[in-house]
């Protein structure tokens, strides 16, 4: 049954098609990665797989969860604006977030959108955190 999932959007896509598709997503992912990697309040958790990017805002040293609280918060907060839709999951110990792109009409703008949030919201936890 399966393959005839990826038989029938080979037959609607096209080998080429799906290539190129397939090839935008990781491009955009990749500029995503780069986003991550020119903020120094971030990390990239693992390397990056095909449109998926594990990263999360790095605690202060401080902090006893390693993070989990900032980051849940980051995400919530993220998701609760219904401009982006971020996951989760826990990496050697660390709440890692996850970045996927995979809509069909994401555009580089969207990806650029999705991070300048991302930094806004962590920039407004950095405030809160040091008051």
């Amino acid at each position: 049954m399966r393959s005839l999932k990826l038989w029938m959007v080979l037959r609607l896509y096209g080998v080429e098609n799906l290539q190129s598709y397939i090839r935008k997503h990781i491009q955009l992912a990749k500029r995503f990665e780069q986003l991550v990697l020119s903020d120094s309040r971030f990390e990239v958790v693992t390397p990056r797989n095909f449109s998926l990017v594990c990263f999360r805002l790095l605690p202060p040293t401080s902090e006893d969860d390693n993070g989990r609280n900032l980051n849940y918060s980051l995400m919530d907060t993220c998701n609760s604006s219904g401009k982006i839709f971020i996951s989760h999951t826990v990496l050697s110990g660390k709440f890692v977030l996850r970045f996927a792109v995979g809509a069909p009409l994401t555009e580089e703008k969207h990806v650029d959108a999705a991070w300048k949030l991302l930094q806004d919201e962590a920039s407004k936890i950095d405030l809160r955190k040091s008051t």
